[in-house]
């Protein structure tokens, strides 16, 4: 039995009980310097920073300074710092300040950024952030004014040479700004932009492998160019419809694995999907979640375009779909696993939309379940004869259980 009076704690090296306070917010880790003489500067030394005010209530903004200043502008030069991460109010969003801020992380050889906060004009910052070289991963939310990059010239000063992984957020873009500063990247492999109000849709990159793009709103239309010639893996996702991807091209040829999430698609938006799923079609893995608007009234053939060549998925091989199967979407989606010659495992997620006249289901599964349907192994022979009985089968809408 271990004697309670024993204090494993205090048996720790310095720099492993730094390690656990840097998964802290810092200002809490700051609260363990009242524990003992011992923790008194330890959270100091911490490898990575949280800096969040808003956390604080608004009279201790001088507070918070007062801790930046100790974590950061008075650092120990021996003591590293891998992550930062700013999140201030506006009360502290003063120019000057946050750039002795990142000047003194660009000196640590700071590795992970992330400034999570909406600055009323991220410029000023910009030019020191894109100088940090040591950087592997930064990330830059609600950049409300990335429609005025052309203030900023991405083709001087920017070495980032060691980037891997870039996440931005912003408002109001015409993203074909961002192709000066990609074509600098030459390490970038990850890109995740989340954008809402686009202006535009036009991004290519040599070096990325993963691709995540979240579009919140557009304005109009786009015919979107997504050219990544080493892109391999990519998430998909509108909020809105397909209004902002009316047409998609763009090079792509080794995209192995797809995840399309699409909310709130109405009829108008058929074109753009069959569209969408032809442009992804040479893929193996492919997980698709498609929700309907509340506001169509009567059941459309999501995944087939009237009088249209359905997709051919020649090379895929696992396949997850979210949809709404009443009768016309099934059909459709029948004949789409007609064109998957080689598909090796089929996940069907039935998302009820509860109308009276159309609210359909999935034939039934060998659990007697209409919500799902699950098939593996289907290049086995006795598993693609279950599959098989499944292609002969329609869906049931309530209305025909009724009957």
């Amino acid at each position: 039995m271990a004697n309670p009076q024993i204090d494993r704690l205090s048996d720790l090296p310095d720099a492993l009980l730094s390690t656990i306070l840097s998964f802290l917010p810092t200002h809490i880790a700051a609260r363990t310097s009242a524990l003992c003489h011992r923790f008194r500067y330890l959270w100091e030394a911490s490898p990575s920073l949280a800096l969040i005010s808003r956390a604080l209530p608004q009279p201790q903004t001088d507070n918070f300074i007062a801790m930046a200043n100790r974590a950061l502008l008075s650092r120990n030069p021996s003591h590293p710092l891998l992550s930062l991460h700013l999140d201030v109010s506006p009360c502290v969003q003063n120019a000057s300040f946050l750039l002795s801020l990142l000047a003194k992380a660009r000196s640590l050889d700071l590795r992970h950024l992330t400034i999570d906060f909406n600055f009323s004009n991220y410029l000023p910052i910009l030019p020191i952030i894109f100088t940090i070289k040591s950087l592997t991963f930064l990330s830059l939310d609600r950049l409300f004014v990335f429609g005025n990059f052309q203030e900023f010239n991405f083709t001087s000063g920017i070495t980032l040479n060691c980037l891997r992984s870039l996440s931005l957020g912003f408002f109001g873009a015409d993203t074909t700004k961002l192709n000066p500063l990609l074509s600098q990247l030459s390490s970038l492999e990850d890109l995740h932009l989340d954008i809402s109000g686009m202006s535009g849709l036009n991004l290519s990159s040599k070096t990325i492998k993963k691709l995540k793009l979240i579009i919140t709103l557009s304005y109009r239309k786009l015919d979107a160019v997504l050219s990544f010639p080493s892109l391999e893996s990519l998430h998909l996702e509108t909020q809105h419809g397909l209004q902002s991807l009316s047409h998609i091209h763009g090079e792509v040829p080794l995209l192995r694995k797809a995840v399309i999430k699409l909310h709130d698609i109405h009829e108008r938006d058929v074109s753009a999907v069959a569209g969408l799923l032809n442009w992804i079609s040479h893929v193996e893995e492919l997980n698709l979640h498609i929700k309907e608007s509340p506001d169509v009234k009567y059941a459309i053939p999501i995944l087939l375009e009237s009088e249209k060549d359905v997709p051919k998925f020649s090379n895929l091989k696992h396949l997850d779909v979210t949809l709404c199967f009443h009768e016309h979407n099934l059909a459709a989606f029948i004949m789409m696993l007609h064109n998957c010659p080689v598909l090796k495992s089929l996940k069907l997620v039935h998302e009820n939309r509860k109308r009276k006249d159309w609210g359909s289901k999935l034939p039934r599964n060998a659990d007697g379940n209409y919500r799902y349907a699950y098939f593996r192994n289907l290049h086995l022979e006795e598993d693609h004869k279950e599959f098989m009985k499944f292609l002969s089968k329609k869906c049931t809408s309530k209305r025909q259980a009724r009957k």
